[in-house]
């Protein structure tokens, strides 16, 4: 990172730090005012074998600390440098010459300053201006690259007693929230039922989030979500791992999802609100993941550890910890300094584990038993493969659709497209081992209006089964398709009662569907707790089959 030049930083020095650096770097100088010293200093200190001469002199402390530097590029937030290694004492330039201070430095970072080989400067980040350590880049020039370091992966676990295989069921999620979008548009569903059709509800604020940002959706001119037909189409007809990476990666590589926001414990600080980049922070997060071994379980409490001590900076990366403060979720108490590190970023990485690293299937996750809190974790196979440049996980070809003799159709996992056609042809009934339709004369006069020509929609079930349609179901489709006579099966409750003027009472008239005789009529079954009540009002209590 180049900030400014050697000349500019010791220019903005005192002249006693000027003279204490040429001391120490055997240089005399001829020049008396401050800007001829910078500039005859910094001339005699870019050079290849004066940058030698003084690093040769560096003790062990020094060297790694410079080290760090360099691995980053020449720079790194002042308070992160001096954190790691050590203060600079503030001394005006009067105790600075009569106390000789640069004989005796109290830290790596005081002999790196008064050599000159590290200086302040400010940098613009995206929290506003931060305050950097760095060296020149005419010192930088002569200085090795130092070698990697050398970063051992977190402490192994034994396997968990129940484990949960990460899966693809976020992608299944995401051909649900289309398909709904599809009626939407159409009428038929309210917007409120989005979520009830997913297996993860949880997670469909994230998946809305991504499919916007992915174009998949798009917002009309009062913020409602629409379909955009040609890129959904486009996932929705690729393989089974071509979906779940395209849609893992829309997660990796998110500007909008803010995952520190979604936290369930904290709260915004009342200022700045969330003032963490979610992009940078997430990359930070799953550079440090990279670190765990394929096929390894870990604890979430050891890996929490592992990253403090391996990247402790990763969410704040200017190393201010008390600039802004979030707030804890129960009590409104303010979360600021070091010390609340676990409150904050141990929460954020423990939500990432059970949030979007579990949703999206990246990682095999496992407890004490299967309503246990989550507490080990390994990397999935899609995980390693999106992570460390593995291969894919093989994903068996999902079975054809099912299509029993009454109208019902069974869309297994992974049948994305093909569901999502069902969808606009049938009502959705719920899961149970597959996502289960029926077709009705409602949803066949629904598929007419959308235009979908009945050739088609027989077509489409023969070729989604893979089976021939019986001909009474063929008839049955077309009948409904052309708006004939349909038979209606009600969900309704018999009643029988012992004295006929019961069933004159206005309550129970109010709930009748029908009577059919003196001491018997049919009540709607959303009225059947009110008709109850009404009975033993009246002095009945009422046995039921149910």
């Amino acid at each position: 990172m180049a900030l400014r030049t050697l000349y500019q930083t010791l220019l903005d020095s005192d002249l006693a730090r000027l003279q204490v650096i040429a001391r120490q770097w055997d240089i005399t100088l001829a020049a008396e005012r401050k800007p001829d010293v910078a500039a005859e200093l910094a001339d005699a200190m870019a050079r290849a074998d004066a940058v030698e001469r003084v690093m040769a002199g560096l003790g062990e402390a020094e060297r790694a600390a410079l080290d760090a530097l360099l691995r980053r590029g020449g720079a790194l937030p002042w308070a992160i440098f001096t954190r790691c290694w050590g203060e600079l004492r503030a001394v005006g330039p009067g105790r600075l010459e009569r106390e000789a201070l640069w004989r005796e430095p109290i830290s790596p970072v005081e002999r790196l300053w008064y050599l000159g080989l590290v200086q302040r400067a400010f940098a613009i980040w995206p929290s506003g201006q931060v305050e950097m350590a760095f060296i020149p880049e005419e010192l930088r020039l002569y200085m090795p690259v130092p070698a990697p370091l050398d970063v051992s992966p977190p402490v192994p676990a034994e396997p968990p007693g129940h484990q949960t295989p990460g899966s693809d069921l976020l992608a299944d999620d995401l051909a649900t929230l289309f398909a709904a979008l599809q009626m939407e548009a159409s009428g038929s569903v309210r917007a409120g039922e989005r979520t009830a059709w997913m297996q993860l509800p949880h997670a469909g604020a994230l998946l809305e989030t991504l499919a916007v940002e992915q174009g998949w959706i798009r917002r009309d001119e009062r913020e409602r979500a629409r379909l955009a037909p040609e890129p959904a189409l486009k996932w929705l007809q690729a393989d089974s791992w071509s979906q779940w990476a395209t849609l893992a990666r829309a997660w990796m590589e998110s500007a909008r999802w803010n995952d520190l926001a979604a936290v369930p414990t904290l709260r915004p600080d009342p200022v700045r609100e969330w003032p963490a980049d979610p992009l940078s922070t997430r990359r930070a997060f799953l550079d440090i993941l990279r670190h765990c071994a394929p096929d390894t379980w870990y604890t979430l409490a050891d890996f929490i550890a592992f990253v403090r001590e391996q990247n402790l900076d990763f969410l704040r990366p200017d190393g201010d910890y008390d600039a802004w403060a979030l707030r804890d979720a129960a009590t409104d108490k303010p979360l600021r300094g070091l010390e609340a590190w676990d409150a904050v970023e141990g929460a954020l990485i423990t939500f990432l584990f059970n949030g979007p690293l579990t949703w999206l299937g990246l990682v095999d996750v496992g407890g004490s038993a299967p309503s246990a809190p989550l507490t080990t974790f390994r990397l999935s196979a899609a995980g390693a493969a999106l992570l460390q440049s593995g291969d894919p996980p093989a994903l068996p070809e999902p079975p054809a659709l099912r299509l029993s003799e009454d109208g019902v159709i069974v869309a297994p996992l992974r049948r994305r497209y093909a569901r999502f056609q069902v969808h606009r042809i049938a009502r959705p009934l719920g899961w149970d081992n597959g996502y289960h339709y029926r077709l009705t004369p409602t949803s066949l006069t629904l598929a007419r209006q959308q235009r979908i020509p009945l050739e088609r929609i027989l077509a489409f079930l023969e070729e989604a089964t893979g089976r021939p349609l019986p001909a009474h179901l063929r008839a049955a489709i077309e009948r409904a398709y052309r708006g004939g006579d349909a038979a209606r099966l009600e969900h309704v409750w018999l009643l029988r009662v012992p004295d006929p003027a019961l069933l004159e009472q206005p309550a129970l008239r109010r709930a009748m569907h029908e009577q059919l005789d003196a001491h018997t009529a049919l009540i709607r079954d959303a009225d059947h707790a009110q008709v109850l009540a009404v009975l033993a009002h009246h002095g009945i209590l009422t046995d039921t089959d149910i």
